[in-house]
């Protein structure tokens, strides 16, 4: 269970913490549980993703691959791959570089990529993440 919180209302996030621990303390066999507090700064980064893999889906149906096919060729394409020499035999070991391990401001450049692949390539325009229509539909918060 995650609990969202503000500075502003303490009091709020108190009563609701309270409500959680009853909450899984009901549920759950265990007598104990931990309790983390920890700044929320993946907020953007799950809105990345949220909509990488919306591009995906929309991408992948407009040439017949899914979006774990599309998410994989398009990685490939834009990130491509890095090596090093494996201690063993000296060879070089090549590894494809991940979406998932991607800094926010790397996130948005590949973001920036695929967007300009999907319009140069496809011709498809990609909605964005200001679009209310893909608010409202809970894709994109």
């Amino acid at each position: 269970m995650k609990l969202f919180v503000d500075r502003g209302n303490p009091e709020t996030a108190m009563r609701m913490a309270k409500n959680m621990m009853v909450s899984h303390f009901n549920t759950s066999k265990n007598d104990k549980a931990v309790l983390e507090i920890k700044e929320n700064s993946l907020t953007r980064t799950q809105r990345q993703n949220k909509l990488f893999w919306m591009w995906m889906t929309l991408i992948g149906d407009e040439v017949g691959h899914t979006k774990d096919e599309m998410s994989e060729i398009l990685q490939q394409a834009i990130l491509g791959e890095s090596s090093f020499p494996s201690k063993l035999d000296g060879a070089d070991v090549k590894k494809h570089k991940r979406a998932k391990n991607l800094s926010i401001v790397e996130m948005t450049r590949f973001l920036e990529q695929v967007d300009i692949f999907a319009a140069d390539t496809l011709s498809m325009q990609l909605p964005r993440p200001e679009d209310l229509y893909w608010q409202s539909m809970g894709v994109i918060e």
